[in-house]
């Protein structure tokens, strides 16, 4: 299930492209204002398609008897969006909208909230979550950042990433993260491949109870991968469960950079 909070003042008729495309598991909630409150044929149209729950929200834009409140339904909208978050009503939440003051929101989600399994996104209009993950560039793997938010449950994004490259070797796995020799010796035989800090590091965010070997594992995928599409598609390999690779994937995703440089230096120091 998906929460759509369309900001209608910002986005119009043109935000709601795609609506109806959308299950019955699915929710929209429209935020407008007397100020522009329009409905026109195309909307109607639009509205009766929509298979979703809808919901029109007209919000106020100023307190009684005082002068209109600048970012009116920007605020009431977040103040929704915060709401949905603390009751866990979905693990997609799209604001709709071109308005680059939500990125504040988003911003301060990602640093201070970052509830495990909920992806708060903006988009333009409601047809652009709907999109399916685009074929690779041939140049190298598809930036996450700039790809199209994924439909249906989030092992399906794992196997449209995973569709986009040819199933690797054993050889090539062996190559990619770590020698046959270092694969089959004991850690107490040979020179530490990282250093303790980083080891360490990467124990305390799978869990001081993580077995040695899966630890050992996500250290040489950091290590390895050069972006977050790369790391994402190994623990999708490593783990074969979406459900756990999405757990383990965001709880590395915001200390992602400083980790494998920290990885990298114990390489070279190592």
């Amino acid at each position: 299930m998906a929460i759509y909070l369309v900001d209608y003042e910002n986005v119009y008729i043109e935000g709601l492209q795609g609506v109806e495309s959308l299950t019955e598991a699915d929710r929209l909630h429209i935020f407008y204002t007397q100020n522009r409150c329009g409905l026109t044929f195309g909307l109607y149209e639009q509205l009766i398609s929509c298979r979703a729950q809808v919901q029109l929200n007209e919000v106020a834009v100023s307190l009684k008897n005082s002068d209109p409140v600048k970012n009116a339904l920007d605020i009431q909208l977040m103040m929704f969006a915060g709401y949905l978050i603390g009751t866990r009503q979905s693990d997609a939440i799209y604001i709709v909208s071109r308005d680059k003051d939500f990125l504040l929101g988003t911003e301060f989600f990602q640093r201070f909230i970052r509830e495990e399994g909920i992806a708060l996104q903006i988009i333009p209009s409601v047809e652009t979550s709907l999109r399916t993950v685009p074929e690779p560039a041939e140049e190298g793997p598809a930036d996450p950042m700039t790809m199209p938010a994924p439909t249906g449950t989030y092992e399906s994004f794992v196997n449209a990433l995973r569709e986009q490259a040819e199933t690797p070797s054993f050889a090539q796995l062996c190559e990619q993260y770590a020698k046959p020799e270092e694969l089959d010796a004991p850690p107490q035989e040979t020179a530490p491949l990282f250093t303790v800090q980083y080891h360490n590091t990467v124990r305390n965010l799978l869990g001081k109870n993580t077995d040695e070997e899966t630890v050992d594992r996500v250290c040489q995928m950091i290590s390895v991968s050069d972006t977050l599409v790369e790391f994402n598609n190994a623990l999708a390999r490593f783990y074969r469960d979406g459900q756990r690779a999405k757990v383990v994937y965001h709880k590395f995703k915001p200390r992602f950079e400083d980790l494998r440089h920290l990885s990298r230096a114990g390489r070279k120091s190592g």
